[in-house]
């Protein structure tokens, strides 16, 4: 409650997101969660941070831009109200089936290990969905298909690669709606009228290329390759989401070594400089007076 308040007076309001939300909600000891919760209750702001569907999609709606417009970083998802709730209220908690919740994230973990074999391998044949039967489709061949590509446009094989990851990604999040908060999809794609997969895949690759290469999923591509060296790593799902939020924000405050090696991979020298891992930083404490201030 002391570090809100020193750092309110500093004018910062320190916000979670979501998807720090759902890692805490994925603790199995229930004592350890609910304290981690109670902490995170009296330390952070009642609003958190958009849900990675909210970015993605206020990305696609803004025209996929180099320099996004300045906006309100605040979720309106179900989550967000919960917790709006739980703020307020220090003696709730929430109220779920853990089991239920566990058993999506990790469906939807389980096909993260297609892109670690997508990497060590370099292509992935898109099949197994029941909305590609009758077609031969490939991560290669709809890399090709980019228009950007097709124009001409050279790319390395790392280049490539990314460039497959994120497409992998897109075709998971954005097309197959594989994501704990979603309704900000369906509605995009419901205002388009494009129901299939397949045809979100075709409308993707035709009329958003630049989603390819640019904007969220192509940082969640670089945060999964570089960690494709060693064995499937089942955080990288989580990882991968965490590293969205990079672009929004000043600073990346870090324990996880996998952002050290992201900011070895990713080519933006803006991003790369965004990342601190707690070891680089020098932590100082500040005693608070009777009104709540700060004094040496």
């Amino acid at each position: 409650m002391a570090t809100k308040h020193l750092q309110l007076n500093k004018g910062r309001d320190w916000k979670l997101s979501p998807v720090t939300l759902w890692e805490i909600l994925m603790t199995t000891d229930e004592v350890h969660r609910e304290k981690i919760i109670y902490f995170c209750q009296h330390l952070f702001s009642k609003e958190i941070l958009p849900t990675p569907s909210e970015l993605i999609i206020s990305f696609i709606q803004q025209g996929m831009p180099k320099i996004e417009n300045p906006r309100e970083l605040k979720s309106h998802s179900a989550i967000a109200d919960v917790w709006r709730d739980l703020v307020d209220n220090k003696n709730k908690t929430f109220v779920i089936d853990y089991n239920d919740l566990k058993h999506r994230i990790r469906f939807i973990q389980s096909f993260t290990k297609n892109i670690h074999q997508l990497i060590k391998k370099g292509d992935l044949i898109l099949g197994s969905d029941e909305s590609f039967v009758g077609y031969d489709v490939s991560l290669s061949n709809l890399v090709n298909d980019l228009p950007f590509i097709k124009s001409g446009k050279q790319a390395t094989p790392e280049k490539r690669r990314a460039y497959k990851v994120s497409l992998y990604y897109i075709l998971l999040i954005l097309c197959a709606e594989a994501e704990l908060e979603n309704e900000v999809i369906q509605s995009f794609w419901k205002g388009l009228g494009i129901d299939s997969t397949l045809d979100r895949v075709f409308y993707v690759v035709k009329e958003l290329p630049s989603l390819v290469h640019r904007g969220p999923f192509i940082v969640m591509a670089y945060m999964t390759i570089a960690q494709a060296s060693g064995k499937y790593p089942r955080g990288v799902w989580f990882d991968s989401l965490h590293s969205i939020y990079m672009t929004y924000v000043d600073k990346i405050f870090t324990s996880d070594e996998h952002f050290l090696g992201l900011r070895e991979v990713i080519p933006e020298p803006i991003l790369q400089m965004k990342i601190h891992h707690m070891d680089e930083v020098k932590i100082t404490r500040h005693n608070l007076n009777q009104f709540g201030t700060s004094h040496t």
